[in-house]
């Protein structure tokens, strides 16, 4: 019984799969961009993605005298090319920190303070700011801001129309004024002379009025223009809006997509104009996903192995200190776990011998829901994560991998454990990203 339903889960996934594609392909017989001879780029968000560069994995321990900015390192010092074309900063993110703007001037611009040779893009943060009336930031700040720091690339301010700010009223209001602003922008960037390249933003709230805006940004004479607000739209209304917005691109146009980087989507994509998008998703699915950490250049995903630091904080090492497991208890579990994970991957322990060990602490780490762990969630978690487990400890795609992050440190890449391994599995999900990404456009 269960094989035949498995058998029809199947079938309708490929059905699906099908009706998706057809759906889309008409999109591919539009005629094509008049800037498809521009190559397109993939930019990714800065977030402070660093590791400890000389972490020791079997002790967890940081490296000694170590100095967080100048030990710690980007993915793109770990591989021997960046596996993005360029970094996106946003000044929101830069504003957390009340010292970081000084460090960037002070390291000689925001390229050297990252230490990335590549281009740089600048943007406000939009996110960051969607709950006020008006952006907190004025033209001439901005502009400022973006010559000073060295950005290769300045987005003009926007403001977004999304959710319950994309209502009547609200979004006409934000609408002009992101068209406003873009418009000072280019206007004193022309007239002062800045050395970054200006970036003028479109919102909307249908395919036509992001048309309109894409066309009065061309008109204003902005050679790349951004589509924002749609990070979180279906790829089908975005190639609806792609559509439209094409009609108003010159052959010079560059085209970016802001927070948009679907592996599968982007032939559509390029072929309605986009030329550059930024994505975290990659990486961020590495520590954020409940199945999808470890990513595989042949499309496959997998679930990296939860054995949380006994000794840190952790909500889940909590509750079961409040409900009498000892911590010395819970250590030997944590330990067990990793050696059998060790030494599995040495081949010197079977994949049932393993799963027991690996299951007698991950089977305790179940969360309370109203203060109590059913049994049901609990029975539901281990079924669960005994498949997710076998299918990785059969597969051992850290040891087919070719990216030196695996070849350096194995089978510590498919453990969930602090920041060292996952941010290090995230960079490799980055790294599969990016070459999947330059097969799509070589096909």
């Amino acid at each position: 019984m269960q094989k035949k339903n498995k058998s029809k889960v199947n079938t309708q996934q490929k059905i699906t799969q099908k009706s998706t594609e057809e759906e889309l392909g008409k999109f591919l017989k539009l005629p094509a961009a008049v800037n498809k001879n521009l190559a397109m780029q993939y930019f990714i968000p800065e977030w402070d993605d660093k590791v400890d560069a000389g972490y020791n994995f079997i002790l967890d321990e940081f490296s000694q005298n170590r100095n967080a900015y100048q030990d710690d390192i980007y993915a793109h010092e770990i591989y021997s090319q960046p596996n993005y074309h360029g970094i996106l900063v946003s000044k929101v993110i830069i504003d957390k920190k009340k010292s970081k703007r000084a460090d960037i001037e002070k390291a000689g611009g925001i390229g050297k303070f990252i230490r990335f040779p590549g281009e740089i893009m600048g943007d406000c943060g939009a996110f960051g700011y969607i709950k006020q009336e008006e952006p907190p930031y004025n033209t001439v700040e901005i502009l400022d801001y973006y010559e000073k720091l060295g950005f290769s690339y300045g987005v003009s301010i926007d403001h977004l129309i999304v959710g319950q700010f994309a209502q009547s009223g609200v979004r006409e209001k934000r609408y002009n004024l992101t068209l406003q602003n873009a418009e000072e922008f280019i206007s004193k960037h022309q007239n002062i002379g800045y050395n970054f390249t200006p970036i003028g933003v479109a919102q909307g709230w249908n395919p036509q009025k992001y048309a309109e805006a894409v066309k009065a940004l061309v008109e204003m004479g902005y050679k790349y223009i951004a589509i924002g607000g749609v990070a979180r739209t279906p790829t089908k209304e975005i190639l609806e809006i792609l559509q439209e917005v094409s009609q108003h691109l010159t052959p010079t146009t560059r085209l970016h997509l802001f927070g948009v980087g679907r592996i599968d989507a982007l032939p559509y994509f390029r072929h309605l104009g986009v030329t550059s998008f930024d994505s975290a998703s990659p990486l961020r699915k590495a520590w954020f996903d409940a199945k999808e950490n470890y990513h595989t250049l042949d499309g496959k995903t997998y679930a990296a192995i939860r054995i949380p630091f006994v000794d840190k904080h952790s909500i889940r090492i909590k509750h079961l200190l409040e409900n009498n497991y000892t911590r010395e208890h819970l250590k030997q579990l944590e330990q067990d776990a990793l050696n059998a994970i060790r030494e599995y991957d040495k081949g010197n322990l079977s994949i049932d011998e393993t799963l027991h060990k690996l299951l007698a602490f991950d089977k305790l780490l179940e969360l309370p829901r109203d203060g109590q762990v059913k049994d049901s969630a609990k029975e539901r978690r281990l079924k669960q994560h005994t498949r997710m487990y076998r299918e990785l400890l059969e597969d051992k795609p850290w040891q087919q991998c070719e990216c030196v992050i695996c070849k350096k440190i194995g089978v510590e890449s498919v453990i969930f454990r602090g920041n060292n391994r996952n941010r290090r599995r995230g960079f490799h999900n980055t790294y599969v990203f990016e070459r999947n990404f330059k097969q799509i456009l070589e096909n």
